[in-house]
């Protein structure tokens, strides 16, 4: 089962996946975080207060293998006769940036969880 549904990610993330995808992405987002975070989620569960901090995570992954499973991430697009391109500079692969993820809402979770 996934950490996060559909009711949180359109309501309180504010993402803009499709209900049906967002249901089958958020469990390999689920996925992700357990294999990441050595299943102690799953078998220590998750403390009320760090729940949403468990969800944002799951949300921000299911949108990142959601740009790698349609072929990448957009750095440059045209509407009319407006163009807009962002670059960072710095290039990652997909796997990078799913581990930002993981360390900006998990890494210290983990540790929390532990100590339960």
């Amino acid at each position: 089962m996934a950490y996060a549904d559909y009711d949180y990610y359109s309501e309180i993330y504010k993402g803009t996946l499709s209900e049906s995808d967002f249901e089958r992405l958020s469990e390999r987002a689920s996925d992700y975080i357990d294999g990441r975070t050595e299943y102690i989620l799953k078998t220590a569960g998750i403390p009320e207060e760090l729940e949403d901090r468990v969800k944002k995570a799951c949300c921000a992954l299911a949108e990142i293998v959601e740009n790698v499973n349609n072929g990448g991430f957009k750095t440059y697009e045209t509407v009319g006769n407006h163009s807009v391109g962002y670059t960072s500079g710095v290039k990652k692969s997909p796997e990078q940036k799913m581990d930002d993820i993981i360390q900006l809402y998990l890494a210290d979770l983990v540790k929390a969880v532990r100590w339960i």
